[in-house]
């Protein structure tokens, strides 16, 4: 016989190779991925940083050198991190050819990565490092498209990424990571670019520390408030989650659905801070290998925490790099909750998405091993509407900004003059409040973005949204007029306001007045199409607007009706509750029904009694008290996530007291309704046993369960 075996015999011997494969495939968990830089650090100790043309003298007389770049110190740390577990960590970078090429790489065999360049990291004595990156190899990774990367993601669970490498490294790399459906992980810091808006939406995380996010966006990040507010713009441009390290102050990861989870900074007890060189490169990797493993996110957060808090008791980057046991036993001290908290519940776990807009995480990565079959099929989202309801209010408050005129003899001192500026002085008294609403071109007329920009960091607020208001020229209709010349103004007009939502960091531009139909479907459209990516266009309908006695857009369902022959998915609407009940309609109704269409993009509240055509824009709940619950309770169903906005005219009283009761009153309501849903208020509901609800509501008030308001 001659050596060649028969058709049968290769057949077999196929099969039996693929089985193999198979079985390979299903023994061996899916990797981590790093794709980035490799640098040799020379770190020099200090004892302050030079000023410019100065000359200071080192605390010792010779350089210390250790391995580093960010895509190396990830690629170790997940190494060290995942021994034991069976997972290998996987590094993608260019060697140079210097002569620390070699003694890096062999130094570094054990752990499985590879690393090469050259750096100089210059400690300062409290630990903080100040690096300059000599880009070497990193700038010569080659041009690839997606399609050539596909065989990295072959195994692979998730992938880290880093900005020390160019652009188009990246972009492939993602762009083959969302097609296989690999969640892909960047961290912001290596470079001071912009993200460009075709890398944002392929990244499951986008990872910057505090002032990397305030460069990013361009927003202040002194408080939590402007870190979520910026964090926000940074979502709206395409980035589904974002994971922001706050130093000392611990981190934060803002979630597609709306939702924040918090963790507190984790330390070696008694260990001082030493070297911050590598802490968010260990930060990082310790989230993408709990990630990986399908632990819960808050888990995943706290894991992170102790191999950063573990990082920056070690001289060095890869040196400083934590091990899994030591980290395990650090995130296991800080017990389950960690220290942090969440804006809502739900036990929501890494190996499922966070919210609609999230991509899910596959557990065994895509076409591992090469056999199709092996790849397991992506975990899906958690349900639409959720089952528990937090005690603590996660929303955002903002007011009406014209309301700072009222009451002039209250303004103290430091309340600025009786203008915009003045005003938003003003607001920053009011205890809880964390954004600003603007009017254009009333409220940006005689401003630059960069001055209201500096206002807004200057009160420690954010931009919430901005409203158009048409002048008098429009008063025979803005898209509606019969002048074909005054409609394409109003589209200009109203163009121009979605530029000033995104140089201030709004995600919304809200168009309040009356329209005729056709014109109106055509002119919102070209205002949709005219706006920046992450900035929406929201209609806020007027039942029976002053100027005009009645709306062509008379109700919810209307503006529903009308939102869907617009077609465009950053067009949607607010609510006003006053306006609502002009209509004669439920707001909590109006809410589920927007909410639902997933076209409720903000909210004013307010109260008033209901008058046809008489709207007062009391203070919220003021008259409707158990309304203005069941709304609340339907925002928490309906997951919504935007701004809560006060629209009320406090025309005798004290505006920064009342948009104070205002928040209060909101937070007292939405902690009602917490206590309320856990004890069966949604199963009444569902049985449409309206007195077994208030006969619910009536012994919670009997327990004295709501507190008084305190003024």
């Amino acid at each position: 016989m001659s050596g060649r075996r028969p058709a049968t015999a290769q057949l077999l011997l196929a099969m039996a190779l693929c089985c193999l494969a198979r079985a390979a495939c299903a023994a061996q968990p899916p990797s981590i991925l790093t794709v980035g830089s490799l640098n040799l650090d020379v770190i020099v100790a200090v004892d302050r940083m030079p000023t410019g043309g100065e000359t200071i003298m080192a605390r010792s007389p010779a350089a210390t050198t250790a391995v580093g770049g960010k895509g190396a110190n990830q690629a170790v740390a997940a190494a060290r991190l995942s021994a034991g577990s069976g997972r290998a960590s996987k590094f993608v970078c260019q060697f140079g050819n210097d002569s620390h090429a070699a003694a890096m790489e062999a130094a570094l065999v054990a752990e499985g990565v590879d690393v090469s360049l050259s750096g100089h990291v210059l400690l300062e004595p409290d630990g903080g490092a100040t690096s300059i990156v000599l880009g070497g190899s990193n700038t010569a990774f080659p041009r690839e498209a997606p399609e050539a990367l596909a065989h990295l993601m072959e195994g692979t669970g998730v992938v880290m990424l880093q900005r020390e490498v160019p652009e188009h490294v990246n972009e492939a790399v993602a762009a083959a990571a969302a097609k296989a459906g690999v969640p892909v992980l960047l961290d912001v810091g290596g470079e001071d670019r912009p993200i460009s808006d075709d890398l944002l939406p392929l990244l499951d995380y986008v990872c910057p520390n505090e002032s990397e996010l305030a460069r990013l966006t361009g927003l202040p990040t002194a408080s939590e408030a402007q870190v979520l507010a910026a964090a926000a713009a940074l979502q709206r441009r395409g980035a589904r989650s974002v994971l922001v390290t706050l130093g000392p102050r611990g981190s934060l990861l803002a979630a597609p659905d709306g939702s924040v989870l918090r963790q507190e900074a984790l330390g070696l007890p008694g260990a001082a801070v030493v070297d911050a060189t590598a802490a968010g490169d260990a930060f990082r990797a310790a989230f993408a290998v709990a990630l990986v493993e399908g632990r819960p996110l808050r888990e995943c957060l706290r894991f992170a925490s102790a191999a950063g808090g573990i990082a920056t008791s070690r001289m060095g980057a890869v040196p400083s790099l934590p091990g899994r046991q030591e980290t395990e036993q650090l995130a296991a001290s800080s017990g389950s909750g960690g220290g942090g908290g969440s804006d809502r519940s739900g036990g929501e776990t890494a190996g499922a998405a966070t919210g609609a807009a999230a991509r899910p995480v596959a557990a065994g990565g895509a076409a591992a091993c090469g056999v199709g079959t092996c790849a397991s099929k992506p975990t899906l989202g958690p349900a639409a509407m959720p089952a528990a309801m937090p005690q603590d209010c996660p929303h955002q408050f903002a007011a009406r900004l014209n309301s700072m005129s009222a009451r002039r003899d209250l303004a103290g001192p430091t309340d600025g003059a009786d203008d915009v500026l003045g005003w938003l002085q003003r607001q920053a008294r009011i205890p809880g409040l964390s954004l600003v609403a603007f009017n254009h071109p009333q409220h940006t007329a005689g401003h630059t973005p960069a001055q209201l920009r500096a206002a807004l960091a200057a009160a420690g607020l954010g931009a919430a949204a901005v409203a158009l208001r048409f002048p008098e020229d429009y008063a025979l209709g803005a898209f509606t007029s019969p002048d074909p010349q005054l409609r394409r103004a109003a589209v200009a007009l109203a163009a121009e306001g979605c530029r000033w939502a995104a140089e201030l960091g709004a995600p919304d531009l809200i168009v309040d007045y009356p329209a005729a139909w056709q014109h109106a479907v055509a002119g919102y459209r070209q205002l949709a199409d005219a706006c920046r990516p992450g900035v929406r266009v929201s209609l806020e309908f007027k039942a029976t607007d002053e100027a005009t006695r009645w709306s062509l857009v008379p109700s919810t369902g209307a503006a529903l009706l009308l939102a869907g022959q617009v077609d465009r998915s950053n067009f949607g609407l607010t609510l006003d509750v006053g306006h609502l009940l002009m209509a004669g309609e439920s707001p909590a109704q109006s809410v589920a029904l927007a909410g639902a269409a997933g076209k409720l993009f903000g909210l004013h509240l307010n109260d008033a009694h209901v008058k046809l055509g008489a709207e007062d824009g009391l203070a919220f709940g003021s008259v409707g008290g158990s309304g203005a619950l069941e709304l609340v309770r339907w925002l928490h169903r309906v997951n919504y996530s935007g701004t809560i906005y006060f629209d009320t005219f406090p025309r005798k009283e004290d505006p920064v007291r009342e948009a104070a009761y205002n928040i209060r009153r909101f937070r007292q309501l939405w902690a009602r309704a917490a206590r309320l849903v856990a004890a069966g208020l949604d199963g009444f509901a569902e049985r449409h046993d309206a007195l077994g609800a208030l006969e619910l509501l009536a012994a919670d008030e009997e327990r004295g369960a709501v507190a008084p308001m305190r003024t």
